[in-house]
């Protein structure tokens, strides 16, 4: 059920937004969709060990690498293929944010472990790269976006603010795991934050139902194709990277999975914080996400079954090692 419960939220969120959009709009004028940022990132720290993260000198090279695949090299990607295909401005908006955005907060490592790649690796790639880019994300969206005239950009203004939304909120749900006496419902840490995202898409969507209503089908697929040409260039990346150094097989697996896809949480606190029309921007988004996981999952069972990553070693032509 947990696998269906995003998605066909998602669809039911567009839907209502379409034929009834008051009561979201009532909503998104009381200010509640930073709020529903706040939770997501309340529970995600909550559910987050950094016990489990290793302390393994030889992970630095690799997420080094990831941030500048992931967070610095990626926008200017995304940017790049906006201009080319001359996507709307919303539309346009969406796709440089999802580009600009750190990795997904589980499915990374959900994919990475399908395809027997190292998850505890995984996991420290997600956390650093989500916490450097609380700080980075402002600084290449103003060089994207704000450079290309798109939107009016304050790095330090959206840096506070995320860090108000996603930063401080984390650290607290970390807090509060180290107290014995508070033990939240597995099936609230489940559930909760899909249900805040689709929430934040319902609200959203409300409040953009005539910029919703002028989208062509011709804009989708752009977005469509826009979308999976970042990601798979991410992905190239990712993966040729390993011919620059020696690393294990199940730790290019985790840069793989992690490095290349972006999370829509995090996109949605951007645009929450942006003063610019949601709704197209937020169709971009949700279209980037799904592509990803969907493409991800078939890779990822490929390799489970022996696909993809050279046979003889990762690297320079050394033999994997296995899991550090």
């Amino acid at each position: 059920m947990n696998s269906y419960f995003l998605p066909t939220g998602l669809l039911l969120a567009f839907a209502v937004a379409w034929l009834l959009p008051e009561p979201g709009q009532v909503l998104d004028q009381w200010g509640l969709i930073p709020w529903m940022v706040v939770i997501i990132f309340l529970i995600n720290g909550y559910q987050t060990r950094m016990s489990q993260i290793p302390k393994n000198r030889s992970l630095i090279l690799t997420a080094f690498l990831a941030i500048v695949i992931n967070l610095l090299i990626s926008p200017f990607i995304g940017m790049f293929l906006v201009t080319l295909t001359s996507l709307s401005h919303g539309a346009a908006v969406g796709l440089v944010v999802m580009s600009a955005v750190p990795a997904t907060l589980s499915s990374g490592i959900v994919m990475t472990q399908l395809a027997g790649g190292d998850g505890v690796k995984a996991l420290a790639f997600t956390i650093l790269l989500n916490l450097c880019g609380v700080f980075i994300v402002p600084l290449t969206l103003k060089a994207t976006l704000g450079f290309a005239g798109i939107v009016e950009l304050s790095p330090m203004s959206m840096l506070l603010q995320l860090i108000q939304i996603v930063l401080l909120p984390f650290f607290f749900g970390m807090l509060l795991r180290r107290t014995e006496k508070l033990r939240l419902n597995p099936q609230l840490l489940r559930y909760a934050p899909s249900l805040c995202v689709i929430t934040t898409v319902w609200m959203s969507a409300s409040s953009s139902t005539s910029a919703l209503r002028e989208i062509s089908a011709v804009s989708l697929v752009l977005i469509l194709l826009c979308a999976g040409a970042v990601h798979g260039i991410l992905q190239l990346l990712c993966w040729g990277s390993r011919y620059c150094y020696r690393v294990d097989r199940s730790e290019s697996l985790a840069m793989l999975f992690t490095a290349s896809q972006k999370t829509l949480p995090v996109a949605i606190g951007v645009l929450a914080v942006m003063d610019t029309p949601a709704g197209p921007a937020l169709v971009a988004c949700i279209l980037f996400h799904f592509l990803q996981l969907f493409w991800d999952a078939l890779l990822a069972a490929r390799m489970a079954r022996g696909g993809s990553l050279s046979d003889n070693g990762d690297g320079l032509g050394g033999k994997s090692s296995g899991t550090s």
